[in-house]
């Protein structure tokens, strides 16, 4: 493995030099400065000799002698073939990038007795005397300073820091005040940084796109989770991968920014029953244990925004609840609908915004729902209501595909808040035809009144009454619908009628939903924010109901569409 160090910082100088061993920048390595001029007197190349010699006295091989060799001849001989050379580096390599020497296949750094001189070296300048390591207990050398840093995004970070006078408790200053000996912090920093880098162990819940002063490292938030044992794999008809399914909350977005495919939603009903199948036991899930970690960069250290440690039985029970409450049908009512968080989270912001959702907390909280069992926010419900109202508007099928999953999953988080916990899970996963809510028919009449306006206008509208009405609508009914109505009544259904657009099936659902809502009291005067969360779903489900039953909304690709297109809002 390639040595590094994460304590280099600042300027160089004289006692502020930070060499690796055998293997660094070129403006250690060799000395190559920024003007692409090699100099055998500049400190960065001063000090990566001086460990090369110092190694050389404990280091049974000839291999640092010849290295030291080769830069000696390198700087201070002028025969063709070092000419050659020195003017080739001048040319190709940049000063800050890695340079190693070898002399026989193998890397000397790679050899357990240059690994175990680079160990004492960091144990030497990175030490901070006596005590007990906060992560195995032992009572030994621990650090000062650790000597590693773990690779996010386009930072390095340090895994900790205590570098203002804030952050210091009892006297102690840096690392003594959580103080970890060498073997723990830098098997801790491999492993973080492997689980970085894993496309199995890391998701992006969210990542700032923003440019310019905009731009914020803090915005980013990646999750890195593991089981602590391996369960074994279960088969009846396909392999039971149960950390793969721990992990659909996080959502698909991989380290390296490639989407993995989400989980097929029949291994969920095989995760959700295991606790009571004869594999249970084989399982041990009640022994076994899930950590999530939830983490940002920094310019100067690496931020932990949470930190979940939950048993695995636990984890499968509230995700039984937590993906029946996200569940929603498409907005064309063909399929389902799972959104995972980090969906949830972009279909918040403005649309189009490349900005990361800034609001940690509720990342925090979307988690402690999906792994504890909290109930969800309810900043979720207020900011995905007030996004599901403004109407944005497409210019091209590629954006009303878009529009559509944006308001999909608007309408799944609101369900998500709503009805996390409660029977209403189930029901309202697709179209309630029983449901006597005042706010849910008023969310359903708006959709019927809309669908009689797109059939009259034969979809040809360029503001359609949702655009207009819907904020009034979804805030104060009785004050809105009186006029919606009697302008649907006296323009839209007529048309519809006349032109035979389904005039009987609109007149019907629009009885019935009025009859239930007279039923119930009449239109409300005003919503309360949760009842403008149910009115927002009974205009969805209702909306993707309609579009079901269209034969083009499925069965004719969209480039080949005879009919007119439909208006997206």
């Amino acid at each position: 493995m390639l040595p590094t160090r994460g304590d280099r910082s600042g300027t160089v100088s004289a006692d502020n030099l930070k060499p690796t061993l055998l293997a660094d920048r070129a403006a250690y390595a060799l000395g190559l400065r920024a003007d692409r001029k090699l100099r055998d007197d500049c400190q960065e190349y001063g000090g990566f000799r001086r460990l090369i010699e110092a190694l050389d006295t404990d280091w049974p091989d000839s291999e640092p002698s010849s290295i030291l060799r080769f830069l000696g001849r390198l700087h201070g001989e002028s025969d063709g073939a070092m000419r050659d050379l020195r003017d080739r580096i001048a040319r190709e390599v940049k000063p800050n990038e890695m340079v190693a020497f070898r002399v026989r296949p193998t890397f000397p750094f790679e050899l357990p007795i240059a690994q175990a001189l680079w160990r004492r070296t960091l144990e030497t300048e990175c030490g901070g005397g006596g005590a007990q390591c906060c992560c195995c207990g032992a009572h030994g050398p621990v650090l000062r300073i650790l000597p590693s840093q773990v690779s996010l995004a386009s930072y390095s970070c340090p895994v900790s820091s205590f570098n203002g006078t804030a952050f210091n408790s009892f006297g102690r200053k840096q690392t003594a005040n959580s103080p970890l000996c060498f073997g723990c912090a830098s098997s801790g920093t491999l492993v973080l940084q492997h689980l970085l880098k894993s496309e199995r162990h890391c998701r992006v819940l969210a990542r700032d796109k923003s440019l310019g002063a905009g731009k914020s490292p803090l915005r980013n938030q990646w999750a890195v989770f593991w089981l602590k044992e391996q369960p074994p794999e279960i088969f009846d008809d396909a392999p039971l991968d149960v950390e793969a399914l721990f992990s659909a909350p996080l959502g698909t977005d991989s380290a390296d920014g490639s989407p993995k495919p989400p989980a097929d939603p029949a291994q969920f009903g095989r995760l959700y029953g295991l606790p009571f199948s004869a594999s249970a036991r084989a399982l041990r899930l009640d022994q076994n244990r899930f950590y999530v970690a939830v983490l940002s960069p920094n310019k100067s250290r690496l931020v932990m925004r949470e930190w979940i440690d939950v048993s695995a039985a636990h984890v499968v029970e509230t995700l039984g609840i937590y993906d029946a409450a996200r569940t929603i049908r498409t907005a064309d009512g063909a399929d389902e609908w799972r959104p995972e968080i980090p969906l949830m989270l972009a279909a918040l912001k403005p649309w189009k915004s490349r900005s990361a959702f800034t609001d940690a907390n509720l990342v925090r909280s979307l988690l402690s729902t999906a792994y504890k069992g909290v109930p969800p926010p309810i900043k979720l419900l207020e900011a995905a209501v007030l996004q599901f109202r403004i109407p944005d508007r497409a210019k091209d099928r590629h954006e009303e595909d878009e529009l559509r999953e944006r308001r999909q999953t608007l309408a799944a988080a609101i369900k998500f808040v709503i009805t996390y916990g409660k029977r209403e899970a189930i029901l309202l996963q697709t179209l309630d035809k029983t449901s006597r809510s005042g706010a849910y028919l008023c969310g359903r009449l708006l959709a019927i009144l809309e669908e009689a306006q797109g059939r009259a206008s034969r979809w040809r509208v360029q503001a359609t009454l949702v655009d207009r009405y819907y904020g009034g609508a979804a805030t104060s009914p009785a004050a809105t619908f009186s006029v919606l109505i009697n302008q649907s009544t006296k323009s839209h259904m007529a048309k519809v009628r006349k032109m035979g657009a389904g005039y009987q099936e609109l007149e019907q659902s629009l009885e019935e939903v009025l009859a239930s809502i007279d039923d119930n009291g009449g239109f409300p005067p005003s919503l309360t924010l949760y009842q403008q969360g149910e009115f927002a779903l009974g205009f969805y489900h209702q909306r993707a109901d309609f579009r079901a039953a269209r034969p083009f909304a499925r069965q004719t690709p969209p480039a080949q569409a005879t009919l007119p297109k439909e208006q997206t809002t």
